[in-house]
């Protein structure tokens, strides 16, 4: 009997999802030929996918030129990773709804301004943007820095009983303590910092699993499955902390928004604001508050991880970010003499680190949208209802843009070598739907980055370089282990630089 009722929900399944993408099959049947991969019926690429994971795509993007199709499932794709087709998609007013592959973070962020439709993005866009805006960024300044002295501070504490400390752990509680003070107003209690990042990680097995399954990308199917309880437990638990965190902060403050004036304001009063004149209603509140404690903090941690074991990877890059440092700065450490706000325009060689690791390892290396009407490409016309998929890595990779693209070389952003066209580097997307926290991002990592390489020295213990970096395409949590990654105590002697440190480590 259960055999039955499954075979009958994936029989109506399938003639629901027919009916709703003739249109769509039929355009892909009459438009002019794509290349598309040695696919299986019914299965498409799928197979390939759950045992490659991430690192196919980008063997597709080497492989295949720009546009070309991929079947998942039910599913079709056009993938771009051509500079001027991706143009064309960020550029045009009729993509700015996201792909169906967004199904997945849905349920979680919901009418969150990562997965929202376009009419719910747009307004609520043009609430939230001040909130991001210079003046903001100056008042969060502080935060920064003093988060930034605190990570510090606790880093120091545990090497002095041992050198190897696993430093993504430590930065995602730093990153998710400034993000609930900059957008929440209040410091986040430690006991609700262990809670959220316990439960994340059980969020992103969760994502993970559904991402590389597609049949579970239908709501329908997935909702059948015991992942769906796990989902919404970890929900819950978000709404249930998030909750707290709004008691905490009504608790702290009685004052109350009482004017029009939202441009100088944080987050939660802009939203909070918007909420009492009938702009917002609770639920996107909620959705908001999650997106972007949760997107802001998890994506800022990870990029800081990455940059360290870049750094540590290639020392020569370290000690000249050290040197930069050095002239800025002097001997003095950071608790005397702390990063401030107009020593950041002259951090140029840290900020093309950044840069080059965001370009090999993009937090996000594929951006999904759904076109809602035609778009011509060239001598093709994607169909109206198409899922386009942008290989940022695909193009961040790519021979005809960057020369020699799979070696790190911070060197190639330096001003006077940079005749980068734009698009050609985008690793927070571009376009109207772009990142809205581009500024708060970089600002927070020099901020993190310049205080850590200010104090330690990054190196790993065992041989872990690598040169060049193939295929890799996975995003960064799934990618390196900390494992051997050491931290060594900087001396407070000015002519003592990384490469010395690294001496003392190995004799």
């Amino acid at each position: 009997m259960l055999f039955v009722i499954i075979a009958l929900s994936l029989t109506c399944v399938a003639i629901s999802f027919f009916v709703q993408n003739y249109r769509l099959f039929f355009a892909f049947l009459t438009m002019k030929p794509l290349l598309e991969p040695l696919s299986l019926p019914f299965i498409g690429i799928f197979l390939f996918l759950y045992r490659y994971n991430s690192m196919v795509w980008t063997k597709f993007t080497e492989t295949y030129s720009s546009p070309f199709r991929i079947c998942l499932g039910p599913y079709l794709f056009i993938v771009v990773h051509e500079l001027d087709q991706i143009k064309a998609v960020l550029k045009n007013r009729h993509s700015l709804d996201k792909s169906i592959v967004y199904n997945c973070l849905k349920p979680v962020f919901d009418m969150g301004l990562l997965t929202a439709s376009e009419s719910t993005w747009t307004e609520s866009r043009k609430i939230i943007a001040p909130a991001f805006g210079m003046m903001p960024m100056k008042e969060y300044f502080n935060i920064f820095v003093q988060e930034s002295l605190i990570l510090t501070e606790d880093l120091e504490k545990i090497a002095q009983s041992e050198n190897e400390i696993e430093c993504l752990d430590h930065l995602c509680r730093c990153t998710l303590k400034i993000a609930c003070d900059t957008m929440m107003g209040v410091k986040m209690e430690r006991n609700l910092i262990d809670e959220w990042w316990k439960i994340s990680a059980s969020q992103r097995q969760i994502w993970q699993y559904r991402f590389r399954n597609v049949l579970l990308v239908p709501d329908i199917i997935f909702n059948f499955t015991s992942w769906r309880g796990k989902q919404q437990e970890c929900l819950n638990s978000f709404h249930s902390i998030i909750e707290k965190i709004i008691q905490q902060r009504t608790n702290e403050s009685s004052t109350m928004f009482t004017n029009n004036d939202t441009s100088h304001t944080r987050f939660y009063d802009i939203l909070m604001h918007s909420f009492r004149n009938g702009k917002f209603t609770q639920k996107e509140i909620m959705d908001n508050i999650f997106t972007m404690l949760g997107a802001s903090s998890d994506t800022t941690a990870t990029v800081v991880h990455f940059v360290i074991i870049m750094m540590a990877n290639f020392p020569e890059t370290q000690e000249k970010a050290y040197k930069e440092l050095l002239e800025i700065y002097g001997t003095e450490t950071p608790k005397f003499a702390p990063v401030k706000y107009e020593d950041l325009q002259h951090m140029h060689y840290l900020d093309c680190i950044i840069k080059e690791t965001l370009r090999l390892f993009p937090i996000v290396p594929m951006i999904g949208r759904k076109l809602t009407e035609d778009l011509k490409m060239g001598e093709f016309v994607l169909p109206k209802g198409a899922d386009v998929i942008i290989s940022l890595m695909g193009m961040h990779r790519n021979e005809k843009y960057w020369p020699n693209p799979l070696m790190f070389n911070p060197d190639r952003f330096l001003q006077e070598k940079t005749n980068c066209v734009p698009y050609y580097y985008i690793p927070f997307s571009d376009g109207p739907r772009n990142c809205i926290g581009l500024k708060y991002a970089m600002m927070s990592m020099k901020v993190i980055l310049a205080t850590l390489i200010r104090t330690f020295c990054k190196k790993f213990r065992r041989n872990r370089q690598h040169r060049s970096y193939q295929r890799q395409g996975c995003v960064a949590h799934n990618h390196w282990q900390d494992g051997n990654l050491s931290i060594w105590r900087r001396p407070r002697i000015s002519h003592y630089y990384c490469s010395d440190v690294n001496n003392m480590m190995t004799n």
